[in-house]
């Protein structure tokens, strides 16, 4: 396994991790208040900060036990997946914020636009790095 590939698998399971807490959290905290919750900036930083402790852990254990597949640069093919992920987690937030805008001019709630841009955000994320994995896994590309 690529030390890309490895830093892929630690950021798609962080981002999987801090963004099914933070929705879990919101989700919560909407149910017991019976309408959804505003935005808050102590929220949405300590899991930004989580997010941010995880990977850093996470990428200095797989830069110690492999030293020198870290300092390797991407190869052909490692730009390539790079380039196919981006590309397709690109269309993944455009579509998710156009949604999300046409929902505010519909229901005229910036919270819900808010955690909907919020949410485009992490799935984009998240689909570029598991289409990474995928990508490295594939033998046929």
């Amino acid at each position: 396994m690529s030390f890309q590939e490895k830093s892929a698998w630690i950021m798609a399971l962080a981002l999987i991790v801090t963004t099914g807490m933070c929705s879990w959290s919101v989700y919560e905290a909407s149910v017991a208040a019976g309408s959804l919750v505003s935005p808050s900036l102590s929220m949405i930083s300590s899991y930004t900060l989580m997010l941010v402790v995880i990977v850093v852990v996470g990428q200095i254990v797989i830069s110690i036990r492999s030293p020198k597949q870290a300092s390797t640069p991407a190869d052909e093919r490692e730009i390539d997946i790079e380039r196919r992920s981006g590309y397709t987690s690109g269309w993944v937030i455009g579509i998710g914020v156009v949604s999300a805008l046409l929902n505010y001019l519909h229901w005229n709630d910036g919270d819900l636009l808010f955690y909907m841009v919020l949410g485009s955000t992490a799935l984009s994320a998240i689909v570029d790095y598991v289409y990474r994995i995928v990508l490295h896994r594939s033998a046929l590309f």
